[in-house]
């Protein structure tokens, strides 16, 4: 098999507890191919400094620095700054197998895919601390295969978990042509959602195996772990993009299923907000309400064409949130 280069992005921003066992885990790849990209945008801690002790001692690291802009422009500094036929994202306080890349490049290869893509769990920082990592071998690898249609569909699956797997950017290996007219937007806390849908829309064939070779490490002060605020409202922007694209990709049942998954996201914010201790929550209430009638009344008039057992499924969760929401909404 071939051994073609590998380039690995790795935004970095203050995770100096993090980021030795992030890059440890990458540089003792099997895959050894590998340009791996460091984009330190403006840490305030020690960072730098490791970035800098790794550049030196492993000479497929390439470090470059820049001011904070965000993760969207590390990774797109990173893309333009690339010289590998495939990509690959790591987030810069998780941990990968050791047999990473190696995975992935040989589902990619053996089944002539665009994008290979493994399972993926979460770990805490104090198993990250204690090296109590949950990865699967790559032996005997089960496999998917799926079109561009079968992708997209993978992202408004019922069943959450698929869809969790498809939108994330980092458990995956691409093509680099992929990205030659597609960036990260700018600003956004949900890349990946703005992002993987447009590379998923280019492809011919992806490879997804359930094998877990990457393990996300849930910070004690991530996004999903703070106080509700109104940044959490962003998810909408997210779907109204989902359902502008699914709109005009011409596929009723593809459709149907993104307003199905619009409003699964209505409760869930809903829900985060009824449990936490927001002062302001009837105009959050007020804006999600209005939405879930905007939404529900687009999949009203949505249903013509539709197989029974699409129809049945549609049905059944529209009614299910719908609930949920009016619940919610007359407490």
């Amino acid at each position: 098999m071939n051994n073609e280069l590998i380039s690995v992005i790795i935004p970095v921003y203050n995770v100096e507890k993090f980021l030795p066992y992030s890059l440890d885990r990458v540089i003792n790849q099997t895959y050894k191919n590998l340009e791996i990209i460091l984009i330190n945008d403006g840490s305030t801690d020690n960072s730098k400094a490791i970035c800098k002790q790794y550049e030196e001692k492993d000479n497929r690291i390439k470090l470059i620095n820049q001011k904070n802009q965000g993760a969207a422009v590390a990774r797109n500094t990173g893309l333009d700054n690339a010289s590998g036929k495939y990509i690959g994202f790591v987030d810069s306080d998780d941990v990968i197998s050791l047999e990473f890349y190696t995975g992935l490049y040989k589902l990619l290869k053996e089944t002539d895919s665009d994008i290979s893509e493994c399972a993926s769990v979460q770990i805490s920082e104090d198993d990250l601390f204690n090296k109590n990592y949950k990865f699967d071998n790559i032996d005997n690898i089960d496999f998917i295969t799926t079109n561009s249609l079968g992708a997209l569909n993978r992202i408004n699956s019922e069943e959450i978990y698929i869809t969790g797997k498809s939108i994330v950017v980092w458990n995956k290996l691409y093509k680099r042509q992929l990205f030659n007219d597609i960036r990260f937007p700018i600003g956004k806390k949900y890349e990946d959602d703005l992002t993987t849908y447009k590379i998923f829309n280019k492809i011919n064939k992806l490879a997804s195996t359930e094998k877990v070779l990457y393990n996300y490490v849930q910070r004690k002060n991530s996004l999903m772990h703070k106080e509700f605020s109104m940044d959490r409202l962003e998810a909408l922007e997210v779907f109204d993009n989902y359902e502008h694209f699914f709109k005009e990709y011409n596929n009723r049942y593809l459709y149907v299923k993104c307003l199905v998954r619009y409003l699964r996201i209505l409760y869930t914010i809903l829900e985060e907000l009824y449990n936490s201790q927001y002062k302001e929550k009837e105009k959050v209430k007020n804006i999600i309400e209005k939405k879930f009638k905007e939404i529900y009344n687009k999949l009203e008039n949505n249903l013509c064409d539709l197989k029974p057992n699409e129809l049945d499924y549609v049905e059944k969760n529209k009614k299910l949130y719908s609930k949920k929401i009016n619940d919610i909404l007359n407490k």
